[in-house]
This record gives structure tokens, C-alpha cells and sequence, in this order.
């Protein structure tokens, strides 16, 4: 079994790091890191629990040449489940929400550069965030600051 992470859907929450704490790493990345590849069979489970988990279904699970999509709750088919799948991330999009750590960030302003619609330096000596939830116009940008943050102070829900 292989696993892969999509990097444009991973938000580094770290869900699959402790589910699976063998298999993924967020140590030296603002997203996962696959840390065993390939699984051996005695973390399989794990690996399958992670991409369950994850919350924005980055994690894909190659067995062979099948790559297996995680199905959403309630799907009772693979045409369900992809339908499912699509109406969760829908919601999602309207759902995120970007959270400074006041204690990490220095106040350097890559986040207010990258997305000033959602980022301001102006009241605070941190990053504040001026929307919740946030636009999905802005969503990429949010992610995108999120892993240019220097201190990953940036944290995304």
C-alpha cells in the first residue's frame, strides 16, 4: 500500500500525524509528509484511518494500481460516495476559518502581503484576521499564507 497527500487540499491540521504518527509528519512542512512509503502491512489500518479523518480528503491510498477515494459519511455507493464527497467540500469551503497564534507570529506581514483582505498588521504587533469564516475567494490564499508563515503561526480550521 502507498499513500500520497495532495498539497493544494492539505491544510497541515495534523489529524493524520496522530492518527498515524508513523506514516505522516508535519515536523519540517506546514503540510503532511508521507514518512513511510511504502506502508508495511502492520500500519495499514492506521494509514486507512488517517485518510477517514482527514478533513479536507487529501489523502490518497494506493493499493496496486486501485487508488482508493475515502468515503463520506452516509455514501452508500462509489457514485454517492464522490457526490458525498463533493457536497463536504462545498461545505467546507464556506466553513474555514484562519487562527493566528499570537505567541508564534512576528509580525513579519508574508500573510498581509499574500491576502490583506483577510490578514492585517494594522492594530496589533501580529497578524489579526479580519474575516470569519473565511470567503472561499479567498480560501487558496489563506492556505497559501498559511505555509509561507516563516513561523507557522497561521493555522487553518
Amino acid at each position: 500500500m502507498r499513500v500520497h497527500v495532495d498539497p493544494d487540499l492539505c491544510i497541515g491540521c495534523g489529524i493524520c500525524e496522530g492518527d498515524a504518527p508513523d506514516i505522516f509528519s508535519l515536523a519540517s512542512s506546514a503540510i503532511a509528509e508521507v514518512i513511510m512509503d511504502p506502508v508495511e502491512p502492520g500500519f495499514e489500518a492506521d494509514a486507512r484511518m488517517a485518510a477517514e479523518d482527514c478533513p479536507e480528503i487529501a489523502i490518497i491510498i494506493e493499493n496496486g494500481e486501485d487508488l482508493e477515494t475515502p468515503t463520506a459519511p452516509g455514501a452508500d455507493s462509489a457514485d454517492d460516495a464522490e457526490e458525498s464527497i463533493n457536497d463536504n467540500d462545498l461545505e467546507r469551503k464556506f466553513d474555514m476559518k484562519a487562527i493566528v497564534d499570537q505567541d508564534l507570529c512576528i509580525g513579519c506581514g508574508i500573510c498581509e502581503e499574500i491576502v490583506p483582505e483577510v490578514f492585517s498588521l494594522q492594530n496589533e504587533p501580529y497578524a489579526e484576521v479580519l474575516l470569519d469564516p473565511i470567503p472561499e475567494e479567498f480560501q487558496d490564499a489563506v492556505r497559501e499564507a498559511a505555509e509561507e508563515c516563516s513561523e507557522a503561526a497561521i493555522t487553518i480550521e
